[in-house]
């Protein structure tokens, strides 16, 4: 949608007026109201009234990183190694500002590929805070209902919904084995077999074999070691133990040396 002022801008309308959807609408909009950063998507303004809600943002004129991944731009394969490298960092720069410089810190909790839009150059934009939450100071985890993705949810967070900054770094693991292999965090098989991405990529790991975890629309061309470096980042945020994944802090600073400028 554009206007006078020729800015393009989305619009999210609830299509129900359920007592859920109307928490949603009303976590998303006093989360992006608190928040400013390059790598989290913009509020633009909001509107309730009866039995209305429309939340405005930013327009991203490359879609969400899961169309580029599985979805109908795939083919394209207009994220080249470079670009893939850059949208991680960003990704993860934007999850670094919520869990330590915006108060009262906040917790994703629904981090994955279709929750990370691009804008004209690619940039990443980390969006939908409906399942969001505020975590006090001192605060170190909450006990909540389960919300977010299969594939992507921590164990400690799936089994008893303990949920804690560390949920959203174990999803951003997921992710950055997503956007480096293309493979879904899931895959399904015949017989209601399935497989986790973190099973898939660990006998590879183990045995060395690093250029058979790139996606194959890379046709060879990216950095081995950078994927190496992005490989050992990602199976240390999607740790079992909870207390042993790392920061967002730490994931930037491990992300920026060991992928550089990209």
């Amino acid at each position: 949608m554009s206007n006078k002022w020729n800015l393009q801008i989305a619009v999210k309308r609830l299509k129900t007026m359920t007592a859920k959807a109307e928490m949603e609408f009303a976590v998303e909009v006093e989360v992006l109201g608190r928040v400013r950063h390059k790598n989290l998507l913009g509020l633009r303004g909001f509107y309730a009234g009866g039995d209305e809600r429309l939340i405005v943002y930013d327009y991203m004129p490359n879609h969400s990183l899961l169309t580029h991944l599985h979805g109908p731009l795939a083919k394209k394969c207009q994220l080249d190694w470079p670009r893939r490298m850059s949208i991680a960092i960003g990704t993860a720069e934007g999850l670094a500002y919520l869990h330590h410089e915006s108060t009262p810190h906040i917790i994703h909790r629904d981090i994955k590929a279709s929750n990370v839009l691009l804008d004209a150059e690619f940039q990443a934009k980390v969006a939908d805070f409906g399942f969001a939450k505020l975590v006090p100071d001192g605060v170190t985890h909450l006990t909540t209902k389960v919300k977010g993705t299969l594939g992507y949810l921590a164990p400690e967070y799936a089994m008893w919904g303990k949920v804690s900054e560390s949920c959203d770094v174990y999803s951003f693991g997921i992710l950055l084995l997503e956007i480096i292999s293309a493979k879904k965090p899931i895959e399904k098989f015949p017989g209601e077999v399935k497989r986790d991405i973190v099973q898939w990529v660990t006998p590879y790991i183990n045995k060395g074999l690093f250029n058979n975890i790139a996606d194959p629309k890379l046709k060879g061309k990216f950095d081995l070691e950078q994927l190496k470096n992005v490989t050992t980042i990602a199976l240390r945020c999607t740790d079992s133990s909870a207390d042993k994944r790392p920061s967002m802090k730490e994931v930037v600073d491990w992300l920026k040396n060991g992928v550089g400028n990209t």
